[in-house]
């Protein structure tokens, strides 16, 4: 199979953000190693490959979630600096605890079709200090905007447009690319739509996700994907119905002060008065009977919910980043989701899963290769630090889940069982 022309991140790389202090980076860059080749994407100009899917795992409190928030700030302030931050407002960057007054920095490499991009800048409470792009349409590196301090910017003749305009209209606490894609630059568009159109954050609280599980249903092959997913995961569920449902005309009314309230920031309408509610057929015995989505065990429910972010990043082939993947799933459905991606077969259009877990079943199967497997770990000093489990270069043979649990590679909480003496009244 040849290089694919495709949307894909190649490296993240991060600094002074929430339990980081340090400058960390993540890699989705195959490395050289034979083991699992068939899940390594080929991408032009990218010698070794691209993978498709890494998790994290970590203690609690390690840092694992924040280097998905890291990512989604970062995709948050292209998306809304310009357009949603106001002239006097603080940049909500959230620094490490003992470095407030430093800049964060946040910088991307990534495909976009066939030409590898690297974005990023440094930003303060207060202002933007540094921004750049570069491109490599031939492999050789291509300056084409960059920002510093209150300097003027400089521009590369390669990036046509109207930048000393919106140089002026770039405000100190917003991105010039924030500015350039409100203000229809044709050459940072596809660059803008990289951010736009390639995220899916799914954290927390998923219930809101539901409604994007039955929107697919309007599709028929979609619909027929999420049925056989259904079917595969032995829930019982053998078809499901998606009904129209209209929001209560007291909830309508709320919502519409709500638009008008952030009208201003946010032009695109912000609710709807409708929604899709999925009905979910049972097969028992002979019968068949319909559930409605408050019937549905958590289990059930969380793996609908996933199923529509995923489902959609493989259609699009955009990137999909899920804390907490396994939360209240069953083991073989955590190992079925990543498979999903690692197989070219379920994955044509190269979608990337970035997820955590505390799921060690997913180390003991031949699942994933070394260099997807990352481990998140919060130091003495309170600073969260990453690294990949192919810096311990394990055997072949190693038994992967046994070494993490006996703490081989760290990222795992150390029990003071002296802690357990509790005395009773």
């Amino acid at each position: 199979m040849g290089p694919t022309t495709i949307f894909m991140l190649l490296r993240f790389r991060f600094a002074n953000f929430r339990s980081f202090r340090d400058e960390q980076e993540f890699s989705m860059i195959a490395g050289s190693g034979a083991e699992l080749a068939s899940v390594v994407i080929p991408v032009t100009n990218i010698e070794t490959g691209v993978l498709p899917a890494s998790v994290f795992y970590g203690a609690n409190a390690s840092g694992k979630s924040n280097v998905l928030r890291a990512l989604q700030f970062m995709r948050t302030a292209v998306l809304r600096s310009h357009a949603a931050w106001g002239p006097d407002d603080e940049i909500p960057s959230e620094p490490f605890v003992s470095t407030t007054a430093e800049p964060a920095t946040f910088v991307v490499d990534f495909v976009d079709r066939s030409i590898r991009y690297q974005y990023g800048f440094s930003l303060t409470k207060q202002r933007v200090v540094r921004e750049w792009l570069h491109a490599y349409p031939k492999s050789k590196r291509q300056t084409w905007f960059e920002r510093n301090g209150n300097k003027p910017m400089t521009f590369s003749e390669r990036m046509p447009g109207d930048n000393r305009i919106i140089e002026g209209l770039t405000r100190p606490n917003s991105l010039f690319l924030s500015a350039a894609a409100q203000n229809n630059h044709t050459a940072l568009l596809p660059v803008y739509r990289w951010f736009s159109q390639s995220f899916g954050f799914a954290f927390g609280e998923r219930s809101h996700w539901l409604h994007r599980t039955a929107e697919l249903c309007s599709n028929p092959d979609h619909r027929a994907a999420i049925v056989r997913l259904l079917a595969f995961a032995d829930l019982g569920i053998s078809d499901l119905d998606v009904t129209q449902e209209s929001v209560p005309d007291d909830v309508k009314k709320l919502l519409e002060g709500f638009k008008g309230v952030m009208a201003a920031q946010l032009p695109l309408p912000l609710f709807d008065e409708s929604r899709q509610r999925l009905k979910l057929v049972h097969q028992i015995e002979r019968h068949t009977i319909t559930f409605d989505e408050e019937q549905e065990s958590e289990g059930t429910l969380a793996y609908l919910r996933l199923l529509g972010v995923i489902l959609r990043a493989l259609a699009a082939g955009s990137i999909v980043c899920v804390d907490e993947l396994d939360a209240s799933l069953h083991p073989l459905l955590t190992v079925q989701l990543v498979n999903l991606f690692n197989s070219k077969e379920t994955n044509p259009n190269s979608a990337q899963l970035i997820f955590n877990t505390h799921d060690s079943n997913l180390l003991s199967r031949d699942l994933l290769r070394r260099d997807q497997i990352w481990f998140a770990e919060k130091k003495r000093d309170g600073a969260s630090v990453i690294y990949p489990l192919s810096d311990f270069r394990p055997r072949k043979d190693e038994n992967l889940e046994r070494g993490y649990l006996q703490g081989r590679y760290g990222a795992i909480p150390f029990l003071n069982s002296d802690s357990l003496n509790l005395c009773w009244p």
